[in-house]
């Protein structure tokens, strides 16, 4: 009797072992599956992100930046409003070309813009809707926005091959 409650103990440790080795692979492999689906809707998202551009007629990035300086230009004139545009680590414009960088998709530079506004007349919104909607179906990356004494200053990171 007592050989074959040693043999059952035996065989229970034996089993007990297997499934604890079982469940920890089945954490490990539901872990894996975990981190890869997070890495696969990194990838829709950049995915997205490239598409809300795809039908529009691609500029270099010289041209894209000419056309939002010349576009804030024209809208601050419209609205009455001094305003600067200039890329951030730019001291002269003598080649802006310089200061283009690789981003994180293939064959598109970007280039960090600064651009300030001076609301000091303004008593209406349609300055913001304005610069908003221009903004909007472009890529442009917004990436900070500060409103110090009257002036909007608005970072942007400007896309374009």
């Amino acid at each position: 009797m007592r050989i074959i409650t040693f043999v059952f103990v035996i065989i229970i440790l034996v089993l007990s072992a297997l499934l604890w080795n079982s469940a920890l692979d089945t954490r490990f492999l539901s872990r894996q599956a975990k981190n890869t689906s997070e890495r696969i809707s990194a990838v829709k998202q950049e995915k997205d992100a490239l598409l809300k551009y795809k039908s529009q007629a691609s500029l270099p990035l010289e041209k894209f930046y000419l056309e939002v300086f010349n576009d804030i230009k024209e809208l601050s004139f419209y609205y009455r409003a001094a305003s600067e545009v200039k890329i951030i680590e730019a001291k002269e414009l003598v080649n802006i070309q310089t200061f283009f960088k690789e981003s994180q998709y293939k064959g598109i530079k970007y280039v960090d813009v600064l651009c300030r506004v001076d609301l000091k007349n303004q008593f209406d919104t349609y300055l913001f809707d304005t610069l908003y909607k221009m903004l909007k179906d472009r890529p442009i990356e917004v990436l900070e926005a500060s409103l110090e004494k009257n002036i909007l200053n608005l970072t942007m990171r400007l896309y374009g091959p």
